[in-house]
């Protein structure tokens, strides 16, 4: 049986041109076309979901998304569960605005408004705090473990809201909104 398997191979390697010796890594990267990455989207996706404050220097959170690899059905459910979780944390009411989602309304910044910018890391959550659209107006820049198993993000969006809040409390109990106070 072996015999007649490696018979088979043979004429298959000499039907299809094979030699002796494995081609030099020059020749086979001569003829195995180069595949590209695929291109980042350049475009963040924005959250249809806000926190509307009343007593606070600022009355509006809206969130951007970037470097989230969610399946799309999962997509809403995720940031409509960060909304309602931070608004829990502070007391207010998180609304659905569709209007939040267009990236054109996001053109120019508004005063007394929060973005917060989210992403998922390698442990968990990440995100960044900014009360305007310049460098400086960055006032908080952190990332969050997962407590859970690595593929259970779901679970710890307590977590990620909870470490915003204070955040948030932390910035407003100080009245600092930028990089450098």
């Amino acid at each position: 049986m072996f015999v007649r398997v490696w018979a088979c191979l043979a004429v298959l390697m000499v039907a299809c041109g094979a030699s002796e010796r494995a081609p030099a890594e020059e020749e086979v990267a001569s003829v195995v076309p180069r595949l590209e990455p695929a291109p980042e989207s350049p475009d963040p996706v924005y959250s249809p979901f806000v926190v509307r404050l009343d007593d606070t220097p600022f009355s509006v959170i809206s969130f951007k998304v970037d470097g989230m690899s969610l399946a799309s059905d999962e997509q809403q459910h995720v940031y409509e569960t960060i909304a309602e979780g931070l608004a829990l944390e502070l007391g207010s009411q998180m609304h659905h605005d569709p209007h939040s989602a267009d990236p054109a309304n996001h053109v120019a910044c508004e005063g007394e408004h929060v973005y917060v910018d989210m992403w998922q890391s390698g442990s968990g959550w990440g995100y960044s705090l900014w009360s305007g659209c310049g460098e400086d107006d960055q006032f908080a820049h952190r990332e969050i473990s997962v407590p859970n198993e690595p593929d259970d993000r779901l679970a710890s969006i307590d977590s990620l809201t909870t470490d915003i809040a204070r955040e948030l409390r932390r910035a407003v109990a100080e009245n600092c909104f930028n990089r450098h106070c």
